[in-house]
């Protein structure tokens, strides 16, 4: 079986190809790079820069690959819009005529999520929430493909509510030996680390604005005992040492379930505060997660924070639960093998 797993999203594809690869699936990624994230990528799609040059590149490198698209059995997306505007539907017809299977993976603010996360009790600010042509071009790639497969709650949710039947929810692919389980801090102050997942600092899709009002008010009551950081725009590689040297994460308030920035702090042993509401619990990995639930809310973070600050044994005895259920839960080659059974099928 050969794969191709078209874009990237935070490491979702590339966390996937190993594990794929580990278990015998010949894999390909193909991706523009995912920006300053740096994930490397086997095809390239084109240039990100420049109007002219970048709209021209884009053309020729998506032309040459849509030529090659039957030497791979499964195609996979992570992006509604796989390829440069003028090529989407070219592509879409020759996924599902020349390709065996075409799989749509549910992992980012497409127009289906945007249409229906409203009605979830937490979900995070847009500049748009509904786009007529985004939700037709989304709807005709849905209708050709095998399968869509979802990576979070709020997905799988929206998807049903729009009257689609995606698979339920797949936990994120880790490749769990790459990663060290951190030792506590004891002799030094505690690191409480917020990941930006914006280059604009004023960007407020995780609550960030709430995060930064929390921290402020813990550094004036606990600096002697803990640090606080917020930082974004790492490649991946650079964001991947940085937390390993951080106790705890507080990743998004406002989900009803966790994303990949807490799924890498679960493979590495931290305390990991993120949404993890308890409608989610009916997916069988949400049901055993030690993620802390918090909630839009300063009041809310700041007694949950407070609490883990004031007594770090809880550190220790939950962030050896995170990496336990991560090796039970994100294994790269557990939910890979769960991907390739589903290509089968």
């Amino acid at each position: 079986m050969r794969v191709l797993l078209l874009h990237e999203m935070s490491g979702v594809h590339t966390e996937l190809k190993s594990g794929l690869i580990e278990i015998g699936i010949d894999t390909k990624i193909g991706t523009f790079g995912d920006g300053w994230k740096k994930y490397r990528s086997d095809i390239s799609l084109g240039l990100q820069s420049g109007i002219a040059n970048g709209a021209i590149n884009k053309i020729h490198s998506q032309m040459k690959l849509l030529k090659s698209l039957n030497e791979f059995d499964v195609v996979q997306s992570i992006s509604p819009t796989p390829f440069f505007s003028p090529l989407n539907q070219q592509f879409q017809a020759v996924a599902t005529n020349q390709v065996d299977k075409f799989f749509y993976l549910a992992a980012g603010s497409d127009a289906i999520y945007r249409k229906h996360v409203k009605s979830l009790p937490y979900y995070p600010p847009h500049d748009w929430y509904e786009n007529i042509r985004a939700y037709k071009n989304l709807d005709r790639m849905l209708r050709r493909s095998s399968g869509i497969i979802p990576v979070c709650y709020e997905y799988e949710y929206c998807m049903k509510k729009d009257g689609r039947t995606p698979q339920q929810t797949t936990p994120f692919p880790i490749n769990i030996s790459k990663h060290k389980c951190s030792k506590l801090a004891t002799e030094r102050k505690l690191k409480i680390f917020h990941p930006l997942n914006r280059l604009d600092p004023q960007n407020d899709f995780k609550g960030t604005s709430i995060i930064r009002s929390v921290f402020d008010r813990l550094s004036l009551k606990y600096s002697d005992v803990a640090e606080f950081i917020m930082v974004g725009g790492l490649p991946h590689e650079e964001y991947s040492e940085l937390t390993d040297s951080v106790d705890i994460i507080v990743d998004q308030l406002n989900s009803m379930s966790y994303g990949m920035s807490a799924a890498y702090g679960l493979a590495k042993g931290k305390v990991v505060l993120s949404g993890l509401e308890e409608m989610t619990r009916n997916v069988e990995h949400y049901g055993q997660c030690p993620v802390i639930n918090v909630i839009p809310d300063a009041d809310d973070l700041f007694e949950k924070i407070e609490a883990l600050i004031i007594d770090r044994s809880r550190i220790r005895i939950i962030g050896e639960h995170s990496r336990s259920y991560a090796r039970q839960f994100h294994d790269h080659i557990k939910v890979a093998t769960k991907f390739a059974k589903l290509y089968q099928s």
